[in-house]
């Protein structure tokens, strides 16, 4: 790799070294007498090392999000890279690139909030629209606080573009890699052979399953319809406590409903003590190695929350399957987001450990202004 270094002067030559730009380093181009040697492209090494630490990831632990991490940090290296030579080589192209950004950024934006305003005078104000909202908003502040420093001007004010800048996009493909984990990890088929369907709860309208539950349902039923013939039908674990807002366990609603779907009471067990996810399947488990070995289970959730529930699944030592059920388009993209500050918060401290690193390449190509 090329590096750029102070050229060593005979003393008393008092000629001024370049760095290869034409800038000025000192008479004898080193200060306090130690030679200065800075690789010449430090952003794309920062974006080698983030890739392979990636693959190694990738063998190790493939189904880790820290992985997806490595490879965002060494696409958002490569990228500060790339924009920083690009503004000084190719102007024009510098400057569609950054035009498109900011468009996606807008556009963004504008949906989120968008969204989050239609959700809640359908739904009311919970907390996961109200947060859409808010992710919204913070992505239009981003572009607001770009357009204040580019209105100051300045090297300080250009260093904090770059590093404001980089963290939003960073965010930003990371969510992106993420909707394609929830979009490929949703259109998970059901493993022949499965003995029993695990339904995880959502919420209720009034003593009757809610729509986002409905789907889970009819998505259950469908596995059980394609049952190989001369086969046990498969058992149902429906799987849900009672919240404070609840007439009904999200259980008991579950079993109303699949009874009058024509599933015979035998066939339905119950769990109704869990409040969350990780409960739903530790609770669900014991439930299914109560009833004897050689069980398969299929857990039958929504389709953007097949990610976490399959993580959560191995953490917790529950050997299943999960498939996803299809979401109304309008609670798609709220629900994904929420799903994605889920992930995160599962290993905050390695990821955002591994976030920090960003500051690396971050700080060169502010530098390089």
């Amino acid at each position: 790799m090329r590096t750029r270094s102070a050229a060593l002067r005979e003393p008393g030559n008092a000629q001024a070294a370049t760095d290869g730009r034409g800038r000025a380093q000192g008479p004898r181009g080193w200060e306090s007498g130690v030679v200065r040697d800075v690789p010449e492209y430090p952003e794309y090494l920062a974006a080698a090392v983030f890739a392979a630490g990636g693959l190694v990831h990738a063998v190790l632990a493939p189904h880790r999000f820290s992985t997806a991490v490595l490879f965002c940090l060494a696409v958002t290296s490569a990228g500060l890279g790339v924009s920083a030579r690009s503004a000084q080589t190719h102007h024009t192209v510098a400057t569609v690139l950054a035009v498109l950004a900011l468009l996606g950024a807008l556009a963004l934006g504008l949906l989120l909030l968008v969204d989050a305003v239609l959700l809640v005078r359908r739904y009311g104000p919970q907390t996961p629209l109200l947060a859409t909202g808010a992710a919204g908003c913070a992505v239009l502040a981003v572009l607001g606080l770009d357009a204040v420093l580019y209105a100051v001007g300045g090297e300080v004010a250009g260093g904090l573009m770059v590093a404001v800048n980089a963290a939003a996009g960073y965010l930003s493909l990371l969510f992106l890699v993420f909707t394609g984990y929830v979009i490929v990890r949703g259109r998970s088929s059901p493993p022949p052979g499965t003995t029993h369907v695990v339904v995880l709860g959502a919420g209720l309208d009034g003593d009757q399953p809610g729509p986002l539950l409905r789907r889970r349902l009819e998505r259950a039923l469908a596995v059980d319809a394609h049952d190989v013939p001369d086969t046990d039908p498969v058992t149902f674990v429906v799987s849900g406590g009672q919240g404070d807002d609840e007439v009904v366990s999200e259980a008991d609603a579950m079993a109303d409903y699949l009874r009058a779907r024509g599933v015979s009471s035998d066939r339905i067990v119950r769990e109704d003590h869990s409040v969350n996810t990780r409960q739903n399947l530790r609770f669900s488990g014991a439930l299914m190695e109560h009833a004897g070995p050689g069980h398969r289970a299929t857990v039958v959730t929504s389709g953007f929350h097949v990610y976490r529930t399959t993580l959560l699944a191995r953490r917790a030592g529950v050997p299943v399957d999960v498939i996803g059920a299809p979401t109304s388009p309008a609670y798609w993209l709220s629900a994904t987001l929420r799903e994605f500050a889920a992930v995160l918060w599962l290993d905050r401290l390695p990821l955002v450990g591994l976030s920090l690193l960003l500051a690396v390449p971050v700080a060169t190509a502010a530098f390089e202004r």
